[in-house]
């Protein structure tokens, strides 16, 4: 699964982890390429603690695009909302995306 060969649970590309303000190589570097609808992609590999630099990336960009589409089709939490949960809520939120993903391997990262 991307999630686990990455070390990325919400599988977020290179170009969400650049919006976020990410470093590459340093906080991430380019993963396998993956094509949608004719265009490639490619998958950030986290460096660092997978949990946390999710929910970092979270906290700076967001579930929405500037123009109001969700990121991920199967998760949408409005940024008052986000900001409000506490680490522990926000960390389960993730495990919930990792668990969409399909990861396996991380699982053991994630509140009970």
């Amino acid at each position: 699964m991307r999630t686990d060969e990455h070390r990325n649970p919400a599988a977020f590309t290179t170009d969400i982890a650049k919006q976020a303000g990410l470093v590459l190589g340093s906080d991430y570097e380019i993963g396998k390429p993956f094509d949608v609808s004719g265009h490639t992609f490619y998958t950030a590999k986290l460096l660092g603690d997978p949990v946390l630099t999710t929910i970092r990336v979270i906290n700076k960009i967001g579930f929405y695009t500037h123009a109001g589409a969700q990121r991920w089709t199967y998760i949408g939490i409005p940024q008052f909302v986000w900001n409000k949960l506490d680490g522990d809520t926000r960390a389960r939120v993730i495990g919930f995306m990792y668990q969409h993903e399909g990861g396996t391997e991380m699982r053991g990262l994630f509140p009970g």
